[in-house]
């Protein structure tokens, strides 16, 4: 990689990092693009190893706010989509990969602009985690089913 790819990355890195640690959601959305177009072949793992020390912290910082039965159902669905992600990856050639990559992005960001309001369950959770884990695994993106934070109607607000 040369200086002038490494200082792109470097600064889409950073920035994603901001937006995440001051939304929750954002990291992948900016960084996986980048790392794509300077060097594809780095996705999914780059974003990933990049994403877990944000993560840890972030989880760290808001460990009082973090809903764990909620979470627990997130976990459990993610689990399942990492093997359909694990396929993915599987199946598709690296150029077929990168259409799914902007395809999946265009679409959960799409999604969750036209998602109504609705008050979260278990199987919303369920099915945040099996999108995400596949999206997360086969593209390094999984953000956007878990953005729907500012759509939810939460009991008691």
């Amino acid at each position: 990689m040369s200086a002038q790819h490494l200082f792109l990355v470097s600064i889409a890195v950073l920035i994603a990092a901001f937006v995440q640690g001051a939304t929750g959601v954002g990291f992948a959305l900016i960084a996986a693009p980048v790392i794509g177009i300077v060097r594809p072949d780095l996705l999914p793992v780059c974003v990933l190893v990049l994403m877990l020390p944000l993560n840890f912290y972030v989880m760290w910082r808001e460990r009082g706010a973090i809903d764990r039965v909620g979470a627990s159902w997130i976990t459990g669905g993610r689990m399942l989509g990492t093997i359909g992600g694990l396929w993915v990856l599987a199946a598709l050639s690296a150029s077929h990969l990168s259409l799914f990559v902007g395809v999946s992005t265009i679409a959960a960001a799409l999604v969750t602009l036209m998602m109504p309001a609705f008050s979260p369950g278990r199987s919303a959770f369920v099915a945040a985690g099996l999108v995400t884990g596949v999206t997360e695994t086969a593209t390094g993106i999984g953000g956007p089913p878990h953005a729907f934070d500012h759509r939810v109607v939460l009991p008691g607000r």
